[in-house]
């Protein structure tokens, strides 16, 4: 099974090499594999011969197409050294006005002629109470760099 292409392959290399024109063979290995071989007959120090290598629908050959070689080789900054440090703090707040609601209350209640029953004691509603300054107690990340 496997002489076939081989043999065919070997023959187009054969009949490349011996004609003058230009041939150009591309092959697949696999699913995301290409390759191809173009052979000149006139290459006298011209290098257009290439090959092409496909790897996940990305096309790279040897031609120098890509940016300068400083470019692509640099290395990127290292990563700054030192670590996070949790800092508690002691912090002053001020007091303020708080607005709280109270519920109603009921209870028994005594009327002017004193009989007793089920009634209203204090109607609630909103009170503005007066919350006095403290000191509480709050954390924070903080990035601590590496002694050199």
């Amino acid at each position: 099974m496997m002489r076939f292409p081989l043999l065919s392959v070997a023959a187009l290399l054969v009949a490349a090499v011996s004609a003058p024109a230009q041939l150009s063979i591309d092959a697949k290995l696999g699913r995301n594999i290409r390759g191809g071989v173009v052979l000149s007959g006139h290459n006298h120090g011209n290098h257009n011969n290439h090959v092409d290598r496909r790897h996940n629908g990305v096309v790279s050959d040897n031609r120098d197409y890509r940016a300068p070689r400083d470019s692509y080789r640099r290395c990127p900054p290292p990563a700054p050294r030192g670590h996070w440090e949790t800092v508690h703090e002691q912090v002053l707040v001020p007091g303020y006005w708080h607005d709280e609601h109270v519920p109603a209350t009921y209870g028994w209640i005594y009327d002017s002629c004193g009989h007793r029953h089920w009634g209203l004691i204090d109607a609630g509603g909103c009170r503005r109470v007066w919350v006095p300054a403290r000191y509480e107690t709050r954390c924070r990340q903080v990035w601590v760099p590496a002694c050199h």
